[in-house]
């Protein structure tokens, strides 16, 4: 990617339904150089928040749609104010490993929050097929029953928006069709509110607008259907290192606010209904690094398959300086870490990590790379090692891409990636319907495609506001 550019701003052909795309780090780095805010622009003055939201009720009832692994909605369940919560009282979910997922973490969430008396999750997930109308009564049969949906979440699986398909995307793709399946949920639903996850590639788009051939883009198509079905609507793009995650992550956020709420566009000023980056450049609280993440961990070697390994806990003086890790390790077993686990490479796989120094990644071992048909097309992330006093890439399907421990010379454990993706401790990834030791390539697989909970947690503190 070229990183010549000093401000991705400077160029129109990087920008899509008014947002400036976050191509790479470098770029997306020197566009926050500019994300500078005053008090004048905290939540509270940037609006006049009326609080309508939820009314005079403690419990905010979320519906969870393209759930996957849970969690962009566990980032809700964790979300904290004095005698206010969020409650999911309804999980649409395809795949059955991922309600076994769902199942399982729920449970646990259950059995963590009974100190406060207040039951959050659902107490039955089957698979469900969103796209049939058999599912879509259902689902607004078991909705009516909550009374209020005050939230609408989901991120809709994304294959067809890769960057990838840049040049060629198209909603009418199998792949991006999902999209579509929320939004009729939303006009079915009528949720106060709505979020919806993605990658960027739905800024680039196309959909054909309506019997003629003329094709507009999918956001603004999605502005001009929520509009008419009532709801002001935010496209936003959001790297999740901004609100703490030892991660830069680059995502797209749809969230819609339904007039009936009483506010306007223009309430919110230019960043719109979104919590202000917390972390980072001008903020008062640096990035959270690899370092703050993972350093903690046992030392492993490669193909470790020891799903329950003893863990010495971190002192408290040390946890008063990693806010982090003490997020992490709230409400999991005290003297026990789980699946701290690596998939097994090849020697040779493991010789050329050896010789990749923090930061370096495949061209450093260009001349290694025999099995390469065209070494010079290869992605500048794959045979990452990463550094320790920095956020971490995008933790996409770390195996695949073969991202390595930033010392010890083997593929990061399925505990390290969930860490990045600020997923605690105490979670646990089914990795098959009969077993949830077993399956790890599909464990790696929900983590990769996971919302990180910290995002979704901020997001969720500021509605309260709402």
């Amino acid at each position: 990617m070229d990183t010549k550019s000093s401000s991705c701003s400077q160029n129109t052909k990087d920008k899509y339904a008014g947002l400036v795309i976050r191509s790479n780090i470098t770029l997306a780095c020197k566009q926050d150089i500019n994300l500078t805010f005053t008090k004048e622009q905290s939540p509270s003055r940037r609006a006049s928040l009326q609080k309508t939201l939820g009314d005079s009720s403690h419990g905010l009832n979320v519906v969870e749609l393209f759930a996957g692994a849970g969690a962009m909605g566990l980032g809700f369940l964790m979300a904290t104010k004095p005698n206010k919560h969020y409650k999911i009282g309804f999980c649409g979910e395809v795949n059955p490993v991922y309600v076994k997922t769902l199942k399982h973490n729920h449970a646990a969430f259950r059995q963590l929050s009974q100190i406060s008396g207040v039951d959050c999750v659902p107490e039955e997930i089957e698979p469900l097929d969103l796209r049939t109308k058999e599912t879509q009564k259902f689902t607004e049969s078991r909705c009516r029953e909550l009374g209020d949906v005050h939230i609408l979440i989901g991120g809709p699986p994304c294959q067809g928006f890769s960057s990838a398909n840049r040049n060629s995307g198209n909603s009418e793709n199998p792949n991006n069709q999902l999209v579509d399946t929320f939004f009729k949920y939303v006009e079915k639903l009528k949720p106060r509110c709505f979020l919806m996850e993605n990658v960027q590639g739905i800024l680039w788009t196309q959909k054909k607008a309506g019997q003629s051939s003329t094709q507009i883009n999918v956001v603004d198509w999605v502005i001009k259907r929520m509009h008419k079905a009532g709801y002001i609507v935010f496209p936003k793009l959001i790297d999740a290192a901004w609100y703490g995650v030892p991660q830069h992550r680059n995502r797209f956020f749809f969230f819609g606010i339904h007039k009936d709420l009483g506010y306007r566009k223009d309430d919110f000023g230019e960043w719109g209904p979104f919590p202000l980056p917390t972390h980072g450049l001008g903020q008062d609280k640096p990035y959270v690094t690899v370092r703050d993440a993972i350093q903690d961990l046992p030392t492993i070697g490669n193909g470790c398959l020891e799903h329950n390994m003893a863990y010495e806990e971190v002192r408290n003086q040390k946890l008063v300086t990693n806010p982090f890790l003490e997020a992490m390790r709230e409400g999991a077993s005290v003297g026990l870490i789980t699946d701290h686990i690596t998939s097994r490479h090849s020697e040779y796989v493991i010789e050329r990590y050896q010789q990749i120094p923090p930061g370096g990644n495949w061209q450093d071992i260009e001349d290694k790379l025999t099995n390469y048909s065209d070494v010079q097309r290869t992605h500048s992330n794959i045979y990452r090692r990463l550094g320790w006093d920095e956020p971490s890439i995008t933790i996409g399907h770390y195996r695949k891409s073969m991202l390595i421990h930033p010392q010890q010379h083997r593929g990061l454990s399925l505990r390290e990636a969930s860490r990045l993706q600020s997923i605690p401790d105490w979670f646990r990834f089914a990795g098959s319907i009969d077993s949830i030791n077993g399956g790890l390539v599909h464990k790696q697989q929900q983590l990769a495609n996971a919302v990180c909970p910290l995002v979704t947690k901020a997001i969720a503190e500021f509605l309260f506001e709402l």
